[in-house]
């Protein structure tokens, strides 16, 4: 399943902005629990926003790839913290974010 939203109905929107969209959203959900000390309910919603993009989205394959290489690194850091940082760090290198 592809997903195209866009605030033009008669436009779809761009892979890439579809992309930003999820992860500004999963950046809404993922950080308050972070904040409350859930480091492993963030990464979790990180990374499975990261897999559905990867999975979903026709195009925007750089975005794609920074995902991807988030994921496998993180899958090599036993701390859950670092893990959510990882790929805090890819969303918002996406986003056009500074992270730190």
């Amino acid at each position: 399943m592809a997903f195209n939203y866009s605030s033009d109905s008669d436009k779809p929107a761009s892979p890439l902005a579809v992309v930003r969209h999820y992860l500004a959203t999963a950046i809404q959900i993922g950080a308050p629990s972070y904040n409350c000390g859930d480091h492993r309910g963030c990464y979790d919603v990180y990374a499975c926003t990261a897999r559905m993009l990867i999975h979903s989205i026709e195009g925007a394959d750089e975005a794609k790839d920074v995902l991807r290489k988030a994921l496998q690194r993180a899958a090599t850091v036993g701390d859950v913290n670092e893990q959510a940082w990882i790929m805090r760090h890819a969303f918002d290198s996406l986003l056009g974010k500074d992270s730190n």
